[in-house]
């Protein structure tokens, strides 16, 4: 027996069964639908009923909450909308309140206790989204109750989807890093262009921001930040906070006798547990993050990690089969994670690091070739993942040459099939159109895989002072905009990290969404 959950007119539904079943269960209303809750296999129609008979409408039931009281700590990070979180502090306008739903329309309403429960078993993002754009009522419960909703791990969407990307942060010298909004994002967050320009520092009081943190990883709404404020400091002190919720977690120090000196990390969260992940007990929430961390011992690879659920360090264990040396863990970026977050990639100079995180095993993988020099693709390659799940390398196109009579500028995406080799996936997206005349030098930024969003930079200036402007390209529109310029010298963008939302932030912002505004 299937359930067919039937839209109707300001959120009103009825829960029919598959056909042929027993005429007992044909049709169920209310509460006592939910023992018949088996799975979701498509819409479709009733068959004819009855006229109504105008009736008062039922007294409205006291909302029961959807969730059990939690620290402020926790609910700090399960509240999409927290006091300091930049999804309450830039909402276009917060004391608007969205006009309740009435009783019109055919079919008997669900009590909002169902529909959460039937929005938990959705699988697909996608699905969600699309129950947002069905009536206001449900709208406000997906966004309203997006951290409850999100408890279950869901399917990728299968594309890109823009709206994740909101900016990227700028480092600067004696400050916070700055973060600078895309065009899309400033106009469903006006204040993310309020001045001064958004910083770390408004998240928390007490100064731990200040001085100079820098941003060491960037990931599904999360940003790991080491605090430390001497250059010959060997400790790393490390918090992991959501700019979007203003949550910020302090990890205790991770040190020793010998310090750790260079290190890569990449934070694994709740968007990539899968249903293999599911079976963790107890269930991580939607704020759930596990750092996992790599550095260099007297002839091996070390690793570490740190578990919010469990709040301590793990002990260090060896990475087996492989190694990465002092250069290389310095040069390390782009963290990604694969597998349901079994599987952490870093690409390290000229090479892939692939980690196993339950084995400890590592893989080392050849760095896709564009056919441009070896140096040119070292220093414009970026990794990520595509929406089906696979490794993937952004790189400049062949034919790099610059000229003004022949120039050509392309961004090309390549996927890894497991065991083999790399493969192009699309038709390379021509820029050169997009940059100035006097270009004489491009390189790849930041990548951000959730949304698409490729991050790169140009000099230009044959004469004079070199002029710098950074570019965001879209991979699944195709669209590129500018971002910023700078005059003079410096390089502004060199430990650029792009941000992007995870999926509560994203569904608890669709409140907000275009066409749905409450008049």
């Amino acid at each position: 027996m299937a359930l067919m959950l039937v839209p109707y007119q300001h959120g009103r539904a009825v829960l029919w069964t598959v056909p042929n079943s027993p005429p007992e269960v044909q049709r169920r209303e209310g509460p006592a639908a939910v023992d018949q809750v088996t799975e979701n296999r498509g819409w479709r129609m009733p068959p004819a009923r009855q006229p109504r008979v105008p009736s008062r409408p039922p007294a409205r039931r006291p909302r029961v909450p959807s969730r059990p009281p939690a620290t402020s700590s926790a609910a700090a990070a399960d509240d999409p909308r927290g006091d300091r979180g930049w999804l309450s502090t830039f909402r276009r306008d917060p004391t608007r309140r969205p006009r309740q739903a009435d009783g019109g329309g055919g079919g008997t309403a669900l009590a909002d206790e169902l529909l959460l429960l039937i929005f938990t078993r959705l699988p697909d993002l996608s699905d969600l989204v699309r129950c947002t754009a069905t009536c206001r009522r449900w709208r406000r419960l997906v966004s309203g109750d997006a951290a409850f909703i999100c408890r279950t791990p869901r399917r990728p969407p299968g594309r890109f989807v823009g709206g994740f990307a909101l900016g990227f942060f700028q480092p600067l010298a004696d400050a916070a890093p700055r973060f600078v909004a895309l065009a899309s994002a400033a106009r469903r967050f006006p204040g993310l262009l309020r001045q001064p320009a958004p910083s770390l520092s408004s998240l928390v009081d007490g100064g731990l921001f200040d001085g100079s943190p820098h941003i060491v990883a960037a990931r599904n709404g999360l940003l790991v930040v080491d605090l430390r404020r001497g250059k010959h400091d060997r400790t790393p002190r490390l918090c992991v906070c959501n700019p979007m919720t203003g949550d910020v977690h302090v990890l205790p120090p991770l040190g020793g006798k010998d310090g750790l000196g260079h290190y890569a990390c990449a934070v694994v969260t709740a968007d990539d547990l899968d249903d293999k992940s599911a079976g963790l007990l107890p269930p991580p929430g939607p704020s759930y993050f596990r750092l996992v961390m790599v550095y260099t011992r007297r002839g091996f690879t070390a690793f570490r990690s740190y578990s919010s659920s469990d709040g301590s360090w793990s002990e260090e264990a060896k990475v087996t089969n492989g190694r990465l040396g002092k250069k290389q863990m310095g040069m390390t970026h782009s963290g990604v994670v694969l597998h349901g977050g079994r599987v952490v990639c870093w690409l390290a100079k000229n090479i892939v690091f692939r980690l196993c995180l339950d084995t400890r095993q590592s893989t080392v993988l050849s760095m896709p070739c564009s056919g441009n020099t070896r140096t040119f693709d070292m220093a414009n390659t970026l990794l990520g993942s595509l929406p089906d799940g696979k490794l993937c390398a952004v790189q400049f196109d062949r034919h790099p040459s610059l000229a003004a009579a022949k120039r050509r500028v392309s961004i090309r995406t390549a996927s890894y099939i497991e065991g083999t080799c790399w493969r192009c996936e699309a038709e390379p997206i021509q820029v050169e159109q997009y940059l100035p005349a006097d270009v004489t030098y491009v390189r790849l930024r930041w990548f951000c895989d959730k949304s698409g969003v490729v991050f790169f930079s140009a000099l230009a200036g044959d004469i004079g002072p070199p002029r710098r402007e950074l570019y965001a390209l879209s991979l699944q529109t195709w669209a590129v905009e500018k971002l910023a310029s700078h005059d003079g010298d410096g390089i502004p963008w060199v430990d650029l990290h792009g941000y992007e939302m995870n999926q509560v932030a994203y569904l608890a912002s669709l409140v907000e969404a275009d066409g749905l505004e409450d008049e």
